[in-house]
């Protein structure tokens, strides 16, 4: 299983001598499921295992395969903590009764439009980032095409799209999942679902999250729908491709971290829920990955390079409604049936 989800660094504390007498340390180990960029779970780890002088390893997966590995383990887990992936499989896992309870003394830091959630919701979730929903797509084949970006959401039902599209697949990806939300917010779920058996027709293959915007940069797909600093980090890297804020209501997701129920390394869990709640490392992606999610510590900088949400009509988000893991099982099953499988 850990071959397959493809990333198993171990990463172990320095000596205490190579620390400032006044760091603080721990003992023991720590294993963390997590579902942000592959680089930034290893730096993440790595640095913590040198604070905290705890031998530290990360496995990586895409939201839906952590969260289905929690759940298949559930009488015997074999991670401490899981940190990233959107938030409402995280509170999911919750009602499942798949979490230990923890409130973060650093949540204190969280930025003030989250705290009401965090009053209801945080007390085995955290929020650590934001994300912002839009649309990718590669220039060149846009050239070749002839056609214009799409601005908005019925721009990608132009029938010269056709088979030009990739998305990932909500059963292992949070993104689908958060656009299903998103559109059942903005047009009610009928209309949502009708939307979504259109797009199919231009859709040419639902992938796992990681190849999305890897093909799209490769000029495998002319386009696709995501979190927008993905696109912004393929075009940095020097690839054809642009983001797209689409018009109107504008769908994001939130990030969480959440300790894992009878973890055997409890203390180590709490540590490292407290480690990536700080200013220090929400900054990390961008300073060093050029990953450009948006900080949600009031303290952290966001980087130029980031979506500023002040500047976009967001939605207003149902996390009660999709957070729920009747919820997220009906709708995830309802795409497969009515979608996937009816393609």
């Amino acid at each position: 299983m850990k071959a397959k989800l493809t990333a198993l660094a171990l990463v172990a504390g320095a000596t205490s001598a190579l620390l400032g007498a006044n760091t603080a340390q721990a003992e023991g180990r720590l294993t963390v499921y997590c579902t942000v960029q592959n680089e930034v779970c290893e730096n993440l780890t790595q640095k913590f295992a040198k604070q905290y002088q705890v031998e530290t390893q990360f496995i990586h997966g895409g939201t839906g395969t952590i969260f289905g590995k929690i759940k298949a383990e559930k009488d015997n887990p074999q991670a401490d903590i899981w940190v990233g992936g959107t938030i409402e499989p995280h509170f999911q896992a919750g009602e499942l009764g798949l979490l230990e309870s923890y409130r973060s003394p650093k949540q204190a830091e969280i930025l003030p439009q989250f705290k009401s959630l965090m009053e209801k919701r945080g007390d085995k979730t955290s929020i650590i980032y934001m994300l912002v929903l839009g649309f990718g797509v590669n220039s060149d084949k846009l050239q070749k095409l002839g056609v214009k970006a799409p601005q908005n959401w019925e721009d990608l039902l132009n029938p010269q799209f056709k088979g030009e599209i990739q998305l990932p697949d909500p059963r292992s990806s949070g993104t689908t999942y958060t656009i299903m939300a998103t559109l059942i917010q903005k047009l009610g779920e009928e209309k949502a679902f009708e939307y979504l058996k259109k797009l199919n027709e231009n859709v040419s293959q639902y992938v796992k999250s990681n190849l999305v915007t890897a093909n799209l940069s490769r000029g495998e797909s002319t386009a696709s729908i995501g979190f927008v600093h993905a696109y912004a980090t393929e075009k940095e890297k020097g690839a054809p491709v642009e983001m797209v804020i689409p018009q109107g209501k504008v769908g994001y997701a939130l990030g969480g971290a959440s300790i894992i129920k009878n973890t055997r390394n409890l203390e180590n869990a709490k540590l490292f829920m407290d480690y990536v709640l700080s200013a220090e490392a929400q900054e990390l992606p961008w300073r060093e990955h050029g990953v450009y999610q948006i900080p949600t510590n009031v303290n952290a900088k966001a980087s130029p390079s980031s979506v500023d949400p002040k500047e976009l009509d967001l939605l207003d988000f149902d996390f009660d409604k999709f957070g729920s893991s009747e919820e997220g099982k009906r709708l995830i099953d309802k795409w497969l049936t009515e979608i996937k499988l009816a393609k």
